[in-house]
């Protein structure tokens, strides 16, 4: 885990090193991120980016599947109803 405090970004698996490409790149354009390592998808620690999303008000959910169906729609969609008055944009679901 990394943090920050502009925008939460949660993957798990191999793309984390992506991932942790694109924050050092955010961080030159002066944008804070935390990156959470989903290390497990069942169980999954939501209260980790339940907390996460309050601070920073944003979120980036990046996986490898589809997004129907996909185990990053379960996160938005628990996400969406846990903190939505903390969000201050639109979850964003990106897949590789």
């Amino acid at each position: 885990m990394q943090t920050g405090e502009d925008v939460t970004i949660v993957g798990w698996g191999a793309q984390l090193r992506t991932l942790q490409a694109a924050c050092d790149l955010a961080a030159k354009e002066g944008i804070s991120c935390e990156l959470i390592d989903l290390r497990t998808i069942l169980p999954w620690d939501s209260s980790c980016i339940i907390n996460s999303v309050k601070k920073t008000g944003k979120l980036v959910v990046s996986h490898e599947a589809p997004i129907t169906c996909g185990f990053g729609a379960e996160i938005v969609a628990t996400l969406s109803a846990e903190c939505f008055f903390h969000l201050e944009a639109p979850i964003q679901e990106s897949r590789r």
